[in-house]
């Protein structure tokens, strides 16, 4: 029993290890939002806390020191990712998160992981130990344990704020005020000229001269005046979105009026949503506006992600050479390449909506 207590200890605090050290990854190449954009548990903050509590439980758990205490905690964790995934199983996440970019279904970490490791956790336990001591371990043994375990929750989280990259935000660059809304005109049909006969040609009356008209000079209105050179004006130069130049295709973009949908290949809300533009795209066609949806990095696998293979919107990525701080989706409305309108981010319009709120209608 004794054995097989230290090979599920050993399992599982190493797992926990391995986990930390992927976050830490993920957090060097994705950003992660602060709580007040998405809230605490999905957030930086909570983010820096979690990742040197789990490297430190991990530690502990493998190392054997105060074998019970380390016990508890590592039943306690499980406990708690076991309701985490299964939280996440039922919204439609398409990852745990538990693995920092590597990405695993929340079923599978479930069922795989999180309940296997929980159960044995709680059917080999540490029998005839002490909570805590004494005795007290070797000194050497203590040492070497302490030393990771401190080191990580003294030092991860500020080397992780010290060394976070800079990411590029929407907030760097400005709305552009639309233009008018063209309306459809109707057509106005001449009335018809009635025919002419020879009983209806009247005959004129002469003209008598008039009386010598005195000039007056025009007052001109100044109202008109600056109007007409208003018209006479250069339109001034639009500017173009600055992220074009990050997007594959951008070239396709620059005309018109573009509905630029950004996302991640696994946000649940881009997954409700993009069906409900396909749907649009499809009855509409490009007779009001044109949709593009652009993958932010990391990507997913081929195939992987809400829009589906045989879209007729367009589609591409946005650069990966650059650190992007965005939570999906993300929808910008273009027209002929310079911003117009945007949304909350994490949010969608409805795709019948977004002319009249583009041209505040």
């Amino acid at each position: 029993m004794r054995k097989l207590n230290a090979i599920v200890m050993t399992l599982a605090g190493g797992l926990l290890v391995v986990a930390a050290i992927l976050k830490v990854h993920e957090g060097f190449n994705v950003y992660i939002p602060s709580w007040q954009e998405k809230g605490v548990w999905e957030s930086w903050e909570f983010f820096l806390v979690q990742i040197p509590v789990e490297f430190a439980l991990g530690v502990w758990m493998v190392s054997g020191l105060f074998r019970k205490a380390a016990w508890v905690g590592g039943v306690v964790a499980y406990a708690i990712f076991i309701g985490v995934t299964l939280y996440k199983g039922f919204s439609g996440a398409e990852s745990c998160g538990c693995f920092g970019q590597v990405q695993v279904n929340p079923w599978i970490t479930l069922f795989a992981i999180d309940i296997p490791f929980f159960v044995l956790l709680a059917v080999f336990y540490p029998r005839h130990q002490r909570l805590l001591p004494p005795p007290w371990p070797h000194v050497g043994h203590a040492i070497v344990t302490a030393v990771p375990v401190f080191a990580a929750l003294i030092f991860i989280s500020p080397l992780l704020v010290a060394f976070r990259p800079e990411f590029i935000k929407p907030e760097d660059w400005a709305v552009q005020t639309p233009p008018v809304r063209p309306q459809v005109v109707q057509p106005q049909v001449e009335p018809e000229q009635p025919e002419l006969t020879p009983e209806s040609i009247v005959e004129p009356e002469a003209v008598q001269p008039e009386p010598e008209q005195v000039s007056v000079e025009p007052v001109l209105d100044t109202t008109q005046a600056r109007v007409q050179e208003a018209v006479k004006e250069e339109p001034k130069a639009q500017t173009l979105w600055p992220w074009l130049e990050h997007i594959d295709i951008a070239e396709q973009m620059k005309e018109g009026i573009v509905i630029t949908y950004l996302y991640h290949h696994d946000c649940p809300t881009c997954a409700e949503s993009v069906p409900k533009y396909e749907a649009y795209s499809k009855k509409m066609g490009d007779e009001e506006f044109r949709i593009a949806y652009v993958a932010i990095p990391p990507y997913g696998r081929e195939g992987e992600g809400p829009v589906p293979a045989d879209t007729a919107c367009l589609h591409g990525k946005l650069t990966d050479k650059q650190k992007w701080a965005i939570t999906s989706p993300f929808v910008v409305a273009l027209i002929d390449g310079a911003v117009v309108k945007t949304w909350p981010q994490g949010t969608s319009p409805q795709p019948e909506a977004i002319l009249d709120e583009i041209f505040g209608h």
